[in-house]
């Protein structure tokens, strides 16, 4: 029922735990382009591995990790396919969340069996894609030109957005590392927050961010990766660049 977070990069950190709307077990966590988690897929009962849990647990869950503690998690629309054992979700680049699988048997199971083997696929809307924020998404315009990013290189997006008031402060330039996911575990997840130095509009509706790319392989390994433009908590659709 609870869940711990910790800061790696403080000499001196400490596990902190808060604790969810509803246990948790065998779920997955994703970095959402604004850098909320969402918390989704899992049960509520046993433990991990085949059919050793029970009791789905049908509700995503947002985790605002800037937000004060108490006002930390919110509970999403939930499905109605439970998402045992070997099930998996994935960020896209539309900013949609892909969720597929599950499978607690030993053998593809699909009758005779609490849990059957799943094969539907779904597909989730975070709360960034209601219609009602539809005027505040970005949407960056491509360049088929583009050469691989450099450590510590400044590079330009230039995108089109229908609101005219801005704020530079409003934008952030995120980029997304996808993940490799299986049993739980999401090895090289990461999103990281590039620094925006200038921000200017070159046209009507169209704009122009530039961002730096981050400075080491340390933060940032060799590879591609999917960058995001956000504006008032709204992601524009992923752009795939590579930073070598």
């Amino acid at each position: 029922h609870d869940c711990g977070r910790i800061d790696i990069t403080n000499p001196k950190a400490m596990w902190r735990k808060e604790m969810m709307p509803a246990p948790r077990i065998m779920g997955d966590m994703l970095i959402l382009p604004t850098g909320d988690i969402l918390m989704i897929n899992g049960a509520k009962k046993g433990t991990s591995g085949l059919n050793y849990a029970d009791d789905p647990n049908l509700v995503p869950v947002l985790y605002k990790p800037e937000n004060p503690i108490t006002k930390r998690f919110t509970e999403l629309t939930p499905t109605k396919i439970p998402r045992m054992y070997h099930s998996t979700s994935a960020l896209l680049p539309d900013g949609k969340i892909l969720v597929a699988g599950s499978n607690p048997n030993y053998q593809y199971s699909f009758n005779g069996v609490k849990y059957p083997t799943e094969l539907r696929v779904e597909k989730f809307y975070p709360p960034y894609l209601d219609p009602f924020l539809a005027l505040n998404r970005p949407f960056i315009i491509p360049d088929l030109t583009r050469k691989p990013l450099e450590y510590g290189q400044s590079f330009t997006i230039q995108f089109k957005l229908r609101k005219l008031d801005l704020d530079q402060a409003d934008f952030q330039v995120t980029m997304y590392a996808p993940p490799f996911t299986t049993h739980g575990v999401s090895m090289n997840q990461r999103l990281l927050v590039l620094a925006i130095r200038l921000f200017f509009n070159v046209g009507p509706r169209v704009f122009q961010v530039v961002a730096v790319a981050p400075p080491t392989a340390k933060i940032a390994p060799p590879g591609y990766y999917l960058v995001f433009l956000v504006h008032r908590r709204v992601p524009s659709p992923g752009v795939w660049m590579q930073i070598s």
